[in-house]
């Protein structure tokens, strides 16, 4: 699946739970979303550092996979490329970071 129908389902996703739970996933409220659904991924990562729970991997992944779905749907909101910031994002830390052997890297 390319980035653009990744974007596309997340915004879908999303707007099909808020028409059930009357919510609406504007940019303010995906970001405070987006901070909750870190603060889980750091609580199990930490929990996990401390010694206190042993990591629950798949948890994990539906935490990480909960925050793609929000930052894609902001990208949506804004109507952002994202496929196309992403690569023009690689090739700015390309220069700032010429030391690098970028040629293992292709785009």
């Amino acid at each position: 699946m390319e980035i653009e129908e990744l974007q596309q389902l997340a915004k879908k996703v999303i707007e099909l739970i808020d028409s059930k739970m009357k919510g609406n996933h504007d940019s303010d409220t995906t970001i405070i979303h987006l901070y909750e659904e870190l603060g889980e991924i750091s609580r199990q990562l930490y929990n996990e550092k401390m010694g206190r729970e042993k990591l629950d991997r798949e948890n994990l992944a539906e935490e990480i996979s909960d925050c793609l779905l929000l930052l894609l749907h902001l990208s949506k909101l804004y109507d952002f490329d994202i496929e196309k910031e992403i690569k023009n994002k690689i090739e700015i830390l390309k220069q700032r970071h010429k030391d690098l052997d970028w040629k293992k890297i292709s785009l």
